[in-house]
């Protein structure tokens, strides 16, 4: 059996069916990173695994993950994921990452103000492409970074007031946005200054993320269990196609021959009746 499973699937629908499969038996919840390039994914990542010299995820002004990153902190997997500003493809590994994910984090930073155009072209396909959009928006927490370079607390505040219309608008649900600020985290950390620490608000969105893990987690095993059943589906779907193609194949070889031999045998035919009338000529 296992040898049949290994002819007709990959090795990629194998890992797949592993990882869903293996999901199922623990409560570990993974946590995906996505947003524009150079949004401050990474640096917040590092922060939410307490790594203070941004070695883990890797940050720099010139882009730095090209493709999905994950790593496990306790009893949760964050995931990087590329910028979805950075190449073509990047989008469809970001789509990718979190129909697999349990919580999403969608970074948006600051100083650009409300949502822009590619970010909103994004939630837009997710909209369009995802089975119940509304489910995106109950797992996603919006996350405005380097709120530390903002000119006020006021524009703060009206960023997220303009962010929270921009989803209104597409999903007609109300979305959780929180302020942070990591640099500030990693910097309190580092000097043992509370108050930053307290200020950056990421010990606020951790608590938010716990919330969501302990709120979630029911409907978290029936979506990997659908994803599971959605997989398996999906491969019977592609081997019956392989079949219907493989018979199709068959079908036209064998009229083929048949036409060949058709063929032949006509030939053959004539070309003993040409040699009977040319050996009556002889007599």
């Amino acid at each position: 059996m296992l040898e049949l499973v290994n002819k007709y699937l990959t090795k990629a629908d194998i890992n797949t069916l592993t990882t869903l499969k293996n999901a199922l038996h623990n409560d570990n919840v993974t946590v995906t990173c996505m947003g524009l390039y150079n949004h401050g994914k990474s640096t917040l990542l590092n922060a939410l695994i307490k790594d203070f010299d941004n070695q883990t995820f890797k940050t720099a002004d010139v882009r730095e993950t090209s493709k999905n990153k994950s790593i496990k902190y306790g009893n949760i997997t964050f995931v990087d994921t590329p910028g979805l500003n950075a190449e073509k493809h990047d989008d469809k590994r970001v789509m990718d990452a979190i129909k697999e994910s349990d919580i999403n984090l969608f970074v948006h930073t600051v100083t650009t103000g409300e949502f822009a155009g590619k970010e909103m072209e994004f939630l837009q396909s997710v909209k369009k492409h995802w089975k119940n959009p509304q489910e995106f928006i109950e797992r996603t927490v919006f996350v405005v970074s380097r709120v530390d370079k903002a000119n006020s607390e006021t524009d703060i505040l009206n960023t997220i007031k303009k962010m929270k219309q921009q989803i209104l608008e597409i999903f007609n649900v109300k979305a959780i946005i929180i302020p942070i600020s990591a640099i500030r985290y990693i910097k309190g950390k580092k000097e043992n200054k509370n108050l930053m620490v307290k200020k950056s608000n990421i010990e606020a969105l951790e608590n938010l993320i716990g919330e969501f893990s302990n709120k979630l987690i029911s409907s978290i095993r029936v979506t990997r269990r659908n994803r599971l059943t959605n997989k398996y589906n999906t491969l019977i779907s592609k081997i019956s196609s392989k079949e219907q193609t493989t018979r199709l194949e068959l079908n036209h070889q064998k009229q083929a021959y048949e036409k060949c031999i058709r063929e032949r045998d006509n030939d053959i035919e004539k070309t003993e009746r040409t040699l009977k009338n040319m050996y009556a000529e002889l007599k």
